[in-house]
């Protein structure tokens, strides 16, 4: 798997497609296409300079400063984002065929959800993905970006970068077309939406929702009926029609069929699902809570991202460099969860029904093999040492544990960190 990367990471089409002209990368510098692309890789925790020359040294066995941070800067603006987005699309097609996800019946289990970012308040930030104003009047600059994320493989499968004011149904209909028929999409209560549900249904995709019945009459009569479960079919209206179009969908259905489960939580509040999965003998009622449930390992992957990869400390200030360095970070997380499920299959079972490797100390390792893998040919059996001490480094599962929610949190916003 490294191997393949390493391959594509030089191939000269693959350089060709990612970068942003002709004349990019081709005379003999230190900061080659791979070079660079590598470095970004691993480039978190810790200051731009140091991380040059702790990531370099592991290369020419010693030298104090190779690089500086002047010539990422500048070697980067030759660089697309969509190399990394590559990578990841890369990583995911072969971990599908090496390591096959389980399903449940035949359905990969998707779950999406959006993330803000604070970004560097440059006016070209502000440009792409507008301005926000706090408490008290003082500007700053958010992105919102949105995954699609499998929850069993705990793999990112793609993501979208776009404005704060971006709304996140639109942005999910950006990325269906990651999307297939055997995949079963999780949703929260920020979702449902008439346009939406019909969309994925013309478009033959599964899809779950948590609703919330004060904005749907529907879902209110439901709750107050004595009935576990329905099914209801809905017109679609002119309205729904123009959100449709205001993402840049059609709609062609006329009417949207929805199945509507409740769902009783274990401190008696009682949730209500919408699914198209409508065969109540192939899809049973008691099994959908859990796997509403399930949705919650996108949350867990933003808190990776954020304060594991240290998402927002970023190395580049501009837009596409701030792109690059999320796309980036998606994917080092997936190959970090990749060779966790290559650990847990050294476990017994005994061990693996009560643990699982730690990621966070995988993600460390990573940091300074990582470079040097994709620069250099790595031993086959230098990473399965790896894995194998990987598989004794774990972290106990703790399936129950609940934190309430604080009812009045003040979202800080903290100061940038400079690099």
């Amino acid at each position: 798997m490294l191997a393949h990367l390493s391959k594509l990471l030089h191939a000269p089409d693959f350089i060709a497609a990612h970068r942003a002209h002709d004349k990019a990368f081709t005379r003999q510098r230190v900061l080659t296409f791979p070079v660079l692309v590598s470095f970004l890789l691993c480039s978190f925790k810790g200051s731009l300079q140091t991380l040059l020359d702790d990531l370099f040294a592991t290369l020419d066995g010693g030298a104090l400063r190779t690089v500086t941070k002047s010539a990422v800067s500048q070697a980067r603006q030759k660089l697309k984002a969509t190399a990394f987005e590559a990578l990841n699309d890369s990583l995911i097609g072969l971990l599908n065929e090496l390591l096959p996800e389980p399903r449940w019946q035949g359905l990969r289990l998707v779950a999406t959800d959006s993330t803000t970012l604070r970004l560097p308040p440059w006016q070209e930030n502000q440009d792409e993905f507008g301005v926000q104003t706090d408490s008290a009047s003082q500007p700053y600059v958010l992105a919102r970006a949105l995954g699609l994320f499998a929850t069993t493989s705990k793999l990112m499968i793609k993501a979208v970068v776009g404005r704060f004011d971006d709304a996140e149904r639109a942005l999910l209909a950006s990325l269906l077309p990651h999307l297939s028929g055997d995949d079963l999409l999780i949703m929260d209560r920020g979702f449902p939406a008439i346009w939406l549900f019909t969309l994925l249904q013309q478009r033959g995709l599964p899809f779950l929702a948590r609703m919330d019945g004060n904005q749907w009459p529907v879902v209110e009569d439901f709750l107050r009926s004595a009935l576990s479960e329905t099914v209801v079919t809905l017109p679609v209206s002119a309205h729904a029609r123009r959100q449709a179009q205001a993402a840049g969908m059609n709609l062609i259905d006329k009417t949207l069929t929805l199945r509507l489960i409740k769902v009783v939580l274990s401190t008696g509040h009682i949730e209500v699902l919408a699914t198209s999965l409508i065969d109540s003998q192939a899809f049973p009622l008691q099994a959908f809570g859990e796997l509403y449930h399930a949705r919650w390992a996108i949350e867990e992957a933003f808190k990776v991202l954020k304060h594991r990869l240290y998402l927002e400390q970023f190395t580049g200030e501009l837009p596409e460099s701030i792109r690059q360095d999320i796309h980036a970070k998606i994917f080092t997380a997936n190959l970090a969860e990749a060779l966790a499920r290559e650990a847990y299959a050294l476990l017994p079972d005994e061990k693996a029904a009560r643990y699982f490797p730690n990621i966070t100390y995988i993600l460390h390792s990573l940091k300074n093999r990582l470079f040097g893998w994709l620069i250099q040919r790595v031993p086959h059996d230098h990473v399965l040492e790896l894995i194998a001490l990987y598989a004794r480094t774990l972290e106990r599962k703790r399936p129950d544990r609940k934190t309430p929610r604080p009812k009045n949190r003040v979202s800080p916003k903290p100061r940038r960190q400079y690099r």
